[in-house]
């Protein structure tokens, strides 16, 4: 009836009921290191601006390297062809000056066979000249014999004998086969010096062919060194062009490394600067924390002035509640730094948590840093709560026994796996409540 006259609520108001003025005030802390974002990160865009600015000088400078790479084969390449070219050169200059050797000997043959055949054909005018001066004579001759002999044929017809007649007949033929023998002679002479003359002709032909075979040759070696010399004379342009575009891109690439070291000087001089910058935010934030603290146990000095003077405890319940770790004990005690809780270790990693008196459950809560916080109502008049349970046994409005295992030890971040968090909490006839130390219902 007592409770249906004054109904507990089943929860008191949230961040009030579960962890009280310290609580709250704990949890802002938290949430305002979470949230607040540092002063030094402010500088953090202007460091990755350069960073990246440097990075893009290194890739450039990569694509650099990789072009001068290039440069580098391409003129091995070109003074390889160049050389190839140069050879080439000096062979159709060799072989041009052979060929003008062998022409300049041929044009010496011709000339001989020339100044040869020349004299031949000088001989055989001369002989045939000689010969029309001998048949001339030879006619002269036959014209006296043929006047001789008619005036010789009479006495020959006069001869006294056969003998006499054959003696002078044989006179007259040999003198006869004389002229004609010599010019038999003066003939043969003609027609071998006409066939040297055709031969020497024939070779004069030979050698002059030869000679031109040369000569178009020459012409074909000049044109094709023409052709080499045009080539080469390209080579050592584009190597002339790489050999610049080389120095233009090995002096690009020293001004990208000036520019590189003097990114990384700013980046140095920028990394001291936020390094200055965050001892300076850690110092403020520690001397936050530092007045953060000294105001919590302001508060709870406070807190605690104010507990003196309020209503003392039923006498009923004190020495009533079972100590809530099996195995136990008080690592901190209840108002150390402030804290309204009484901190308790067990004697390993999960270990069991257990009811301190009968009640009912009016409250599971689950905080990822701080796991689940169960509340159990035992009276109109007091209230346990048991923070950094891992894994709840019991249910919100399940009736609990004192002794009972509700979970065990390690559900948060923040709190060690084998310490929890006790409140015991006292209700005023007003509905107020507040926080007791633990230990005076032990």
């Amino acid at each position: 009836m007592r409770q249906a006259q004054r109904p507990y609520p089943t929860r008191l108001p949230a961040l009030c009921f579960r962890y009280g003025a310290g609580g709250i005030a704990t949890l802002l802390w938290l949430t305002g290191i979470l949230l607040i974002l540092p002063p030094w990160a402010l500088g953090q865009s202007s460091l990755n601006q350069l960073q990246q600015q440097a990075e893009q000088n290194r890739r450039l400078l990569q694509l650099q390297q990789q072009r001068i790479e290039q440069l580098n084969r391409d003129l091995a390449n070109l003074d390889a062809a160049t050389k190839q070219q140069i050879q080439e050169l000096r062979r159709l200059e060799a072989e041009m000056t052979r060929l003008e050797r062998e022409r300049a000997e041929l044009t010496r043959q011709i000339t001989l066979l020339e100044s040869q055949k020349q004299q031949a054909e000088t001989r055989i005018a001369s002989l045939q000249k000689e010969l029309e001066g001998l048949r001339e004579r030879l006619s002269a001759l036959l014209q006296s014999l043929h006047r001789e002999r008619a005036g010789r044929y009479l006495p020959l017809l006069r001869a006294e004998s056969f003998t006499d007649l054959s003696v002078r007949s044989r006179w007259v033929g040999v003198l006869g086969q004389h002229q004609t023998d010599l010019m038999e002679r003066i003939k043969t002479t003609v027609r071998q010096l006409d066939e040297e003359r055709v031969r020497l002709e024939l070779l004069v032909n030979t050698l002059s062919e030869r000679r031109a075979e040369r000569q178009q040759r020459i012409t074909a070696l000049a044109q094709n060194r023409q052709t080499v010399q045009l080539t080469l004379a390209n080579l050592r342009r584009q190597q002339a062009g790489r050999q610049i575009i080389l120095r233009e891109t090995l002096q690009a690439q020293a001004q990208l490394r000036a520019e590189l070291q003097v990114l990384q000087g700013r980046i140095a001089a920028e990394l001291r600067r936020l390094a200055e910058e965050r001892r300076r935010a850690e110092e403020e934030r520690r001397r936050r924390e530092a007045e953060e603290r000294r105001r919590r146990e302001l508060q709870a000095q406070r807190e605690r002035e104010a507990a003196l003077v309020l209503p003392s405890v039923p006498r009923e319940v004190v020495g009533a509640l079972q100590f809530p770790v099996r195995g136990g004990r008080v690592a901190e005690p209840y108002g150390f730094q402030g804290n309204d809780w009484q901190t308790l270790q067990g004697s390993q990693a999960s270990s069991p948590i257990v009811a301190a008196a009968d009640g009912v459950v009016i409250d599971s809560l689950f905080i990822a840093n701080l796991g689940y916080t169960l509340t159990i109502r035992h009276s109109d008049q007091m209230a346990t709560q048991y923070v950094n349970v891992l894994e709840p046994r019991v249910s919100v409005g399940q009736r609990v026994a004192q002794g009972q295992v509700i979970g065990f030890t390690g559900g948060g971040v923040l709190i060690p796996s084998n310490q929890m968090w006790f409140r015991v909490i006292v209700i005023d006839n007003d509905g107020s409540f507040h926080y007791v130390d633990p230990s005076r219902y032990y």
